[in-house]
């Protein structure tokens, strides 16, 4: 970092840990998100909250809706960004993002940062400092289908069950007639949440210091996943998701077409309106192996050369509240006080996601790790959708993705 921009970002810290009054008259905070709908509707409920505890401020909720990155990338690089902003990408972004640890300590009593799951603050980390505090998040599990089971005479899961335990329950729902599955599995899946997978089995797509993945991502551990999922729809014990046509998993769950469907908190209200019973399962161990789940998380960030960054802190300790937490009721409370005050770590729709985040807490994702994964993640979804179509084969296939990433690694 030259001299002149470390004096600034130091000066920045100073005069947000200085304190005192955060309510200046006639001060506009920016605050940018991608949410729209019924989400973006709460944000500027709690915006207006902020703004009546400080009278003079206007808080101006910028919704960049699909073009997030496009504009916000584009706000950074004519140097002038929105003072606050949702945040999920840190690995892009972290050099333009006030750290917050210093302000975090400081405002320990009221932030409580043990309130805050460590499987969601791991997530807003870059080389060990914290560039956002957790607005929402969502880990998965298996929604099912109690009518289908009910008629079919099948016993509906239960904590501890396994992907065999999975496996043999779908192949009771094939009706080759009626084209229903027990299951789906997706031949172009997200990598992000593939790797929970892999995490289940005992292995990782890289190697912690972000240096290997020769021996990870490759694995006899990795091929062994890849593999279940491809015998899994040779068998027809599930449907295979985009291979020649874009119906959708959500969509043949509603319709009845799958008994069992792999999501997470974003289909619930989809699978709400469909009007059947259902309920949630923890995703199956491999064995007698810990299941582990992938982490979304949203989190709000504060811009390291916001034009009030004083205020920003405010506004955000503000979005971090358990009053504002409870307000935004489309998302998974991030505070453990205000889920079990909801009763949602107990009821059974809900729980499971809670569960598994409080296992999953110490995995963290490829991403992260190495500032090429996206290049390095472009070959190995090309060998999840080659073994997925072969129906097989899956070392062969990471071998070779292996092969091909080596050179961003250097």
């Amino acid at each position: 970092m030259k001299k002149s921009a470390k004096i600034f970002v130091n000066s920045l810290i100073a005069l947000v840990l200085a304190g005192g009054s955060a309510a200046r008259a006639d001060q506009v905070l920016r605050f940018a998100t991608w949410d729209s709908g019924e989400s973006l509707s709460i944000e500027q409920k709690i915006a207006n909250k902020f703004e009546e505890a400080h009278p003079g401020v206007k808080v101006q909720v910028e919704p960049y809706a699909d073009g997030f990155d496009q504009k916000l990338v584009a706000a950074f690089g004519a140097g002038n960004p929105p003072d606050v902003m949702y945040m999920w990408n840190f690995p892009q972004y972290y050099t333009s993002l006030l750290s917050l640890d210093e302000l975090i300590a400081r405002d320990a009593a009221e932030i409580k940062p043990d309130d805050f799951p460590k499987g969601l603050m791991n997530t807003t980390r870059v080389d060990g400092k914290t560039y956002g505090m957790p607005a929402g998040f969502t880990t998965q599990v298996v929604f099912y289908n109690k009518d289908m089971f009910k008629a079919a005479g099948v016993e509906e899961p239960k904590d501890g069950w396994t992907w065999n335990d999975l496996r043999a329950k779908a192949a009771k729902f094939r009706d080759k007639d009626r084209k229903i599955y027990g299951f789906a599995v997706d031949a172009k899946p997200d990598p992000y949440d593939f790797e929970q997978f892999l995490w289940s089995n005992g292995t990782k797509y890289i190697s912690d210091d972000g240096k290997t993945i020769d021996g990870y991502m490759n694995s006899d551990a990795a091929a062994e996943v890849l593999d279940m999922f491809a015998d899994m729809a040779k068998k027809e014990e599930a449907v295979t998701l985009n291979v020649g046509d874009d119906t959708t998993g959500l969509t043949l769950f509603k319709d009845g077409k799958i008994a069992m469907f792999q999501s997470a908190m974003w289909s619930k209200a989809g699978i709400d309106a469909a009007g059947f019973h259902y309920g949630v399962a923890p995703l199956p161990k491999f064995g007698d192996k810990v299941a582990h789940s992938a982490v979304g998380v949203s989190a709000i960030s504060i811009a390291k050369d916001a034009a009030h960054p004083d205020l920003a802190w405010e506004f955000v300790k503000f979005f971090s509240s358990p009053e504002a937490i409870a307000m935004r009721t489309n998302d998974l409370p991030v505070r453990t006080s205000v889920a079990e005050a909801k009763g949602m770590t107990k009821d059974p729709i809900y729980k499971p996601f809670f569960d598994i985040l409080a296992v999953s807490g110490e995995q963290t994702h490829a991403f992260l790790k190495n500032q090429n994964w996206g290049k390095i993640q472009d070959n190995l979804a090309r060998a999840i959708e080659a073994t997925m179509i072969d129906q097989g084969n899956a070392k062969q296939h990471l071998d070779d993705a292996v092969k091909r990433s080596q050179r961003f690694l250097k």
